[in-house]
Order: structure tokens, then C-alpha cells, then sequence
């Protein structure tokens, strides 16, 4: 699976993207699924509930301001690699960075 991502924490891989089925796990006791829109806003949900958002304002001539709402329950892990996972720069490694 092109540009899949694990996040290790010793040798434990904590969280992992599935890109196929547009999710990524948290592994280990009590896994969780979580499932990703990477449209126009790139969102993290999980049970139907959004807990990130993630919008994208492009301003003429300068460069693009990104506005992140992150629910309370979200550990800062999971939070720092879909941000890693969601920008443009991940998503054109191997690819025509569309």
C-alpha cells in the first residue's frame, strides 16, 4: 500500500493508516478505528463524530493558512500524524502532488 504510515512508541506500533479503506488504527488494548475525508476539509471521525477538522484558506500571493479544530479526547499522537498524513507534501511523494 503506497505511502501507508506507522507511528511507532518503542517497538510497539501504536497507530497505522489503512489507506484502502481510509482509516487509521490505534493498535494495541482497546483499538480504535478512526476514518478519514481528505476533501476540501480534511476530517478525522470516528462513530460519526468529527474530531478533527481541518480547513484550508488560500490567500492571493501569500501562503496558505490552515485552520485545525481538534476534539478535547484526541491524544496529541494521533493529532501530529493526521496532520502529517493530510498535507499535500505526504500526498505527492511518489506521486503528481495533486
Amino acid at each position: 500500500m503506497k505511502n501507508d504510515v506507522e507511528l511507532f512508541d518503542a517497538n510497539t506500533v501504536v497507530y497505522f493508516t489503512d489507506l484502502a479503506k481510509e482509516r487509521i488504527i490505534k493498535s494495541g488494548q482497546g483499538v480504535q478505528i478512526y476514518y478519514f475525508k481528505l476533501k476540501k476539509n480534511r476530517q478525522l471521525i470516528e462513530k460519526g463524530k468529527i474530531l478533527i477538522d481541518i480547513s484550508e484558506e488560500k490567500r492571493r500571493l501569500k501562503e496558505t493558512v490552515f485552520h485545525v479544530e481538534v476534539d478535547d479526547s484526541i491524544d496529541d499522537l494521533l493529532t501530529l500524524l493526521f496532520l502529517h498524513f493530510s498535507t499535500k507534501e505526504f500526498h505527492s511523494i511518489g506521486g503528481d502532488g495533486d
